[in-house]
């Protein structure tokens, strides 16, 4: 369907871009009929609605600001998406919400530890620290000794402690939505890693994943802000991870190396269940903290063919911890040592399957309504861990 913008709109198309990618507010959940239509319920009031819930105040916005440009009052700057909530007025609407630093930001930009959401303040020690700084820091904390930070990012963490890290959810009216990824790299500081956005094929799903939060700068291939994919079939069952290298069944498969295959998961009982999800998670083995490079040439030797034929050679291979069924509580229980908060069919832990189950390599818990703790070790890297998470994301949709 085409719109038609008047002139005299143009300078307040801020408000439909901000309306656009506004996240849904608290107490309202997004879900999708049977056709595809987009539809809210309320959690609490079990209210229905076809109409985005800010719809309402966003109109009044815009009539409030083309009043101020006709009567020459001075009006609002651009306010940054989240800036309204549904009967809540806002006294900063000018300033940045719910970014590291700005959407341009950049690994490395430090977020004050233990808020709701991301601050926009940096702190001093770490904005004023030296790439070399910056570089010690994250081999302290992962156990590498990487010299890039994109390494640093990819290749498993040697750490035996966990690694501490979180997601914000930005949940989207449009569909599909955006996550950030954290990392907690000293007790006052997080780091922002990465962001991901879900794009809708016939196929199924991909979120591409870069180290960019500015979409014109986070496009997959020839973008240096690239730097992997997650790719899910039809039914939502399979996913696995690649990284920024070329499909050898694309159009352009020989220009480039081939790219690497770094997480295979499959579900046998889907999250949406609401019961504990079965399901078989595959990584490749990590040797002194150096992924085992698995880069097919042809369907036979991914690690969806492979798992098929229980071909494990040079793998790891994980399963979920199963939680105990509490009669008291009539429901099934585990201890996440305070990483998790809330109740959630997205808490998981993960461990090996030839390990101990209390040896967690993986831990994902819900603390708020949109925040999740995730915390790994090897054979996790950095950025296979923010993929699986989003992968419970994906498997767990119009789940609590």
């Amino acid at each position: 369907r085409r719109s038609t913008v008047l002139p005299d709109d143009i300078p307040l198309l801020w408000i439909a871009d901000q309306a656009l990618q506004a996240d849904d507010p608290e107490g309202w959940e997004q879900y999708e009929s049977y056709n595809g239509d987009v539809y809210y319920v309320h959690e609490v009031s079990k209210q229905c609605s076809w109409q985005h819930p800010l719809d309402y105040q966003y109109q009044q916005l815009y009539h409030e600001e083309k009043h101020k440009r006709e009567t020459g009052q001075e009006t609002s700057c651009s306010p940054t998406r989240g800036a309204i909530a549904p009967n809540t007025p806002s006294s900063e609407t000018c300033k940045p919400s719910g970014f590291p630093a700005s959407d341009n930001s950049a690994p490395g930009s430090g977020t004050p530890k233990d808020s709701s959401a991301p601050s926009t303040s940096i702190p001093a020690s770490i904005s004023a620290a030296s790439d070399e700084q910056l570089i010690s820091l994250l081999q302290h904390v992962l156990g590498t000794k990487h010299p890039e930070l994109r390494q640093l990012l990819t290749e498993p963490a040697l750490s035996k402690r966990m690694v501490r890290c979180f997601v914000m959810r930005h949940k989207s009216r449009m569909g599909g939505g955006r996550f950030d990824f954290f990392m907690s790299i000293s007790k006052e500081d997080d780091m922002y890693c990465f962001t991901a956005k879900k794009h809708s094929v016939h196929k199924g799903c991909y979120y591409s994943i870069a180290l960019d939060q500015d979409d014109s700068k986070r496009k997959s291939g020839g973008s240096e802000s690239f730097i992997g994919k997650v790719r899910s079939d039809r039914k939502s069952s399979e996913y696995t991870l690649y990284d920024d290298g070329v499909n050898p069944d694309g159009k352009e498969k020989d220009k480039g190396e081939r790219r690497r295959e770094l997480l295979f998961v499959n579900f046998l009982n889907s999250l949406r269940n609401r019961n504990p999800g079965a399901m078989q998670v595959i990584v490749p083995d990590a040797k002194s903290g150096q992924i085992i490079n698995l880069r097919p040439s042809g369907n036979s030797e991914t690690l969806a063919e492979r798992s098929k034929r229980n071909d494990f050679a040079d793998l790891a291979v994980l399963k979920n911890r199963e939680p105990r069924w509490n009669p008291n509580s009539n429901m099934y229980q585990l201890d996440f040592h305070g990483r998790a908060t809330l109740a959630s069919c997205k808490n998981i832990q993960l461990h090996l399957t030839d390990g101990a189950p209390e040896d967690v390599s993986f831990l994902m818990g819900k603390v708020e309504e949109n925040k999740f703790n995730v915390d790994f070790k090897g054979p996790f890297s950095c950025l296979q861990a923010f993929a699986f998470a989003l992968i419970v994301f994906d498997n767990s949709s119009s789940a609590f």
